[in-house]
């Protein structure tokens, strides 16, 4: 009895070092291997989820969205702060795909249920690998371990045994100590808040949705409409239709109106920019490419912006116009008529979307 104190002692001791137990951390990131997949896969097969099912079809779903509520601060951040904003929108997402403690619950359980079996596994091998002392049974088992657990063996060094005899009591009171530390490990869980396990990940769930929703990320340096070709692995960016550069804080240089016109009208005039970049000197849009080499804008005339733009910019003109120190934009005419419908239809021209 004294024996298996002194080993249970000792296991608690360790045990509540590795890193899924730690307090301090409440979260799993000593096995966020074993973690994210599962929560990023339940995720991502549920109802909720379509919207993830491609980049344009996101994309479209975070723009309907804007568009149905109408929020000045809204649509503000989802321009000037375009990655931010879909990282807060995924995480939103997850929070509410998880909001439901029992569907989580669910998840951790068949999680801890895995890395529980793992280990039980792991202790059979060792025992079959005839180790003829505790030590090298220890050794053995932490080895083996660390393939799936962050975990060190020196936490270990309390537990001193000689006599090869014990070395299958060592395993089954590990076995027996495991039940109790699920249960409390489970325990634990349900007493943290949802947005603390996700964010105390050493790799974010809502970072591995994102890679696949939100392409290289990058920006039109005028109108700030993100860049459409998939993934980070190509040499220039480019956007179909771009915006009216004024969401982006793109001014007259000599009246301070905001500015309606698009970029790909603009690299065919003989108008002039003036950015960061340019160090505060105005540049002719015709050679924008001296300063923005990596982009390609689609130098044509004819192209307008989409009505969901045209009714956006009419909404906020004058929100734009004071969030950026500014002048109202002088607007043609005909953007008075836009509605909502009209809105929402060439946002789905736009994602080549009938219905």
């Amino acid at each position: 009895r004294p024996f298996q104190l002194s080993i249970q002692g000792s296991l608690g001791a360790w045990c509540s070092q590795i890193p899924w137990w730690d307090a301090s951390l409440k979260g799993w990131s000593g096995c966020s291997h074993i973690v994210i997949p599962k929560i990023v896969d339940n995720f991502l097969s549920s109802e909720q989820a379509v919207e993830y099912a491609s980049r344009s079809f996101f994309q479209f779903s975070v723009l309907k969205k804007l568009l149905e509520e109408m929020n000045f601060d809204n649509y503000v951040k989802y321009i000037s702060k375009y990655e931010k904003f879909v990282k807060s929108w995924i995480q939103r997402c997850l929070i509410d795909h998880y909001g439901e403690k029992r569907s989580l619950r669910d998840l951790e359980k068949r999680i801890l249920s895995t890395i529980i079996n793992k280990i039980k596994g792991i202790l059979k091998n060792s025992i079959n690998k005839n180790n003829n002392t505790v030590s090298a049974f220890l050794d053995s088992f932490c080895k083996e371990l660390q393939q799936d657990l962050v975990i060190s063996c020196n936490s270990l060094v309390g537990v001193q045994f000689k006599s090869t005899a014990k070395i299958e009591q060592l395993s089954d009171n590990i076995r027996t100590f495991l039940l109790e530390l699920e249960q409390q490990i489970l325990t634990q869980f349900n007493h943290l808040e949802l947005d603390t396990k996700l964010s105390n990940l050493s790799v974010k769930p809502r970072d591995e949705i994102f890679k696949r929703v939100f392409g290289c990320g990058k920006q039109c340096p005028f109108c700030k409409a993100p860049c459409e070709a998939g993934g980070t692995d190509h040499k220039e960016h480019f956007v179909s239709v771009h915006r009216p550069k004024g969401l982006g804080n793109f001014r007259d240089r000599d009246s301070q109106k905001l500015e309606h016109s698009i970029c790909s009208s603009d690299v065919v005039s003989n108008r002039e920019f003036q950015t960061v970049a340019t160090q505060g000197k105005f540049h002719p849009f015709k050679d924008y490419r001296h300063y923005y080499p990596d982009w390609r804008i689609q130098p044509d005339p004819s192209i307008d912006a989409s009505d969901y733009w045209k009714f956006v910019f009419k909404s906020f003109n004058d929100q734009l116009a004071r969030k950026y120190d500014a002048k109202e934009a002088d607007l043609p005419r005909d953007w008075k008529n836009i509605t909502k419908e009209y809105a929402l239809r060439g946002l789905k021209q736009g994602f080549y979307l009938k219905k």
